[in-house]
């Protein structure tokens, strides 16, 4: 199946023009879902002590699992196949006692009790359905240490649509693969309650997209979590070593400038929520793969940098129509990429019905301008 494409930029948002022409853009299908699972977001990836890991946030099951939940904040599946240009195949999952898909990341025992304690309708305590949630985000593995870093999210969820707000923003540190990546503990809490978070509500959702290059950590946040109106990315950059270390992290201030200071951080990369950004050596240019808000188109832009100055817009595709609400979640996956990046591969998030959904998977090949 062959999307529609369009060649030209958007000339919405200002910038140098795209270092790369789209070709063409195929749909490959569905990334294989463990049947129990309804439906699941999200699906960042990528390659941990042989493996391609993939991260999901808010997972529907098809029947409750040992802790009598129909839904988990998070989960997550695993592959040996780095090949995608047929599709995806043989992913696995790690199960829980009862069978079913489990976490990736780990509740607290205080997440856990609430949790519990207002699951089910009845429930133990009101409002049925609060919950605290653990979204993951971009996961990027330091071949230093061979150690992944598993950016989150906290979210604080009530019952009804869209009633959720994020509380902050961490990364937790995955060892060995056959453990769990472990969350970190502040002796002093940067927000209250929360000895885990690096970053507060009311500053960037750091974690959107991470990659390391030449030894240096880069870390998108898109949006602030506390302001649903600010919606620009900006961009850290810190030792892989010393991520857990909040001093030891910069921000690009504008103008070639890189500032300890958060607040001084300004957007690189406008109106997006969840992306990648990866070098693409193909193109010998940085790639950033987004969908817009209310938008089922999925767009790229190119920098020569991390900090830019970023291209204009340019329109990889138009996703498939979703059974309601528009595609989200689309970005791409660097270690399935072609000759060098000449063909990248990219998910995106559908709905395909009230508590169901898929994600898709479709190859774009690049050719440079």
């Amino acid at each position: 199946m062959l999307f529609v494409f369009a060649m030209a930029a958007c000339n919405s948002n200002p910038g140098p023009p795209p270092a790369l022409r789209v070709v063409s853009a195929s749909d490959i299908g569905t990334i294989p879902t463990n049947p129990d699972i309804l439906g699941r977001d999200g699906a960042y990836s990528g390659v941990f002590q042989g493996y391609s890991v993939w991260l999901y946030g808010d997972t529907f099951l098809a029947k409750p699992n040992a802790d009598a939940r129909g839904l988990i904040s998070d989960s997550w599946s695993y592959t040996t196949d780095l090949n995608a240009q047929q599709g995806i195949t043989g992913f696995r999952e790690r199960l829980d006692s009862s069978g079913a898909p489990s976490m990736i990341l780990v509740e607290t025992a205080e997440e856990y009790a609430f949790n519990q304690a207002h699951n089910g309708n009845p429930c133990q305590v009101q409002p049925c359905g609060a919950r605290w949630a653990l979204w993951p985000s971009s996961i990027v593995t330091d071949l230093n240490s061979n150690a992944a870093l598993v950016f989150y999210m906290v979210v604080y969820a009530q019952p009804g649509a869209f009633n959720f707000q994020g509380i902050g923003v961490s990364v937790a540190v995955w060892q060995d693969f056959n453990q769990q990546p472990e969350r970190p503990n502040f002796n002093t809490p940067i927000v209250a309650n929360h000895p885990d978070l690096l970053f507060n509500k009311n500053e960037p959702a750091f974690g959107s997209a991470s990659f390391i290059r030449d030894g240096a950590l880069y870390i998108y946040g898109c949006g602030i979590p506390g302001d649903s109106s600010n919606t620009g990315c900006r961009l850290a950059k810190v030792d892989p070593s010393s991520v857990l270390d909040r001093s030891t992290w910069t921000f690009y201030a504008g103008n070639g400038n890189w500032s300890s200071n958060v607040s001084e951080a300004v957007s690189v990369i406008p109106d997006a929520n969840i992306l990648s950004v990866s070098w693409n050596n193909y193109l010998q240019a940085y790639v950033a793969v987004y969908s817009p808000f209310f938008s089922q188109n999925v767009m790229v832009r190119t920098s020569p940098s991390p900090e830019g100055p970023w291209s204009r817009e340019l329109t990889a595709f138009v996703a498939m129509q979703p059974t309601s609400g528009n595609v989200y979640d689309a970005h791409s996956h660097p270690e399935y990429d072609l000759n060098g990046g000449q063909t990248i591969f990219v998910t995106y998030s559908r709905a395909t019905g009230s508590f169901t959904s898929e994600v898709r998977l479709v190859s774009v090949k690049l050719q440079r301008p």
